[in-house]
């Protein structure tokens, strides 16, 4: 499939199984800087997350203060969900709405990560080509289901980045370096 590719500047994302480690592993296997903030004690459902991921801690240990602060901390969001309607999803579209910031859902559910071949997948990564050339974040935050439910999204995702994301030569900080509020509910 042949695309032209979006350069990207730094992808973040909250560190869970499933589409953050897609995200996170597209990003180191091609050498684009990467981080985001994860709960206190780098909690996930499989334990620790692993400090190959560059991830900062937040001061809680609850899922949403991560979600939210790298909402705030990117450009742009895309969340690769099995569910928009789960827990999840829904606050992460709100905290990208209540903040302002641009967001796109790609929908990958145990029934069409299978059919997601072809014709099919080149129009998907279209759309979210076009989003992206609209918003043109250098910060891309991504988010979406754990892996436990929704087997296989975490290679799904890094597959998809792999056809619509390559490394941008212009050279960002992050963390910001601005001085961050961890509230939860600070905007």
């Amino acid at each position: 499939m042949c695309i032209k590719k979006y350069k990207i500047s730094i992808i973040i994302s909250g560190g869970q199984t499933g589409a953050d480690r897609g995200a996170l592993d597209f990003a180191i296997q091609k050498g684009i800087k990467h981080g985001g903030w994860c709960p206190f004690g780098r909690k996930a459902e499989d334990g620790v997350i692993p400090f190959c991921y560059l991830l900062r801690e937040t001061n809680v240990s609850l899922y949403p203060a991560r979600t939210r602060m790298n909402i705030r901390d990117s450009d742009a969001t895309i969340i690769f969900s099995s569910d928009i309607n789960s827990k999840g999803s829904l606050l992460t579209t709100k905290f990208c709405i209540a903040m302002k910031k641009p967001y796109y859902v790609v929908i990958l559910d145990k029934y069409n990560l299978d059919l997601f071949k072809g014709r099919q997948l080149k129009n998907y990564c279209k759309k979210i080509l076009k989003w992206l050339e609209k918003y043109k974040p250098k910060i891309l935050n991504v988010a979406g289901t754990r892996e436990s439910h929704c087997f296989g999204i975490q290679k799904k995702v890094k597959s998809i980045l792999e056809m619509i994301l390559e490394k941008s030569e212009t050279i960002l900080e992050w963390p910001p370096l601005k001085t961050t509020k961890q509230s939860l509910f600070s905007f």
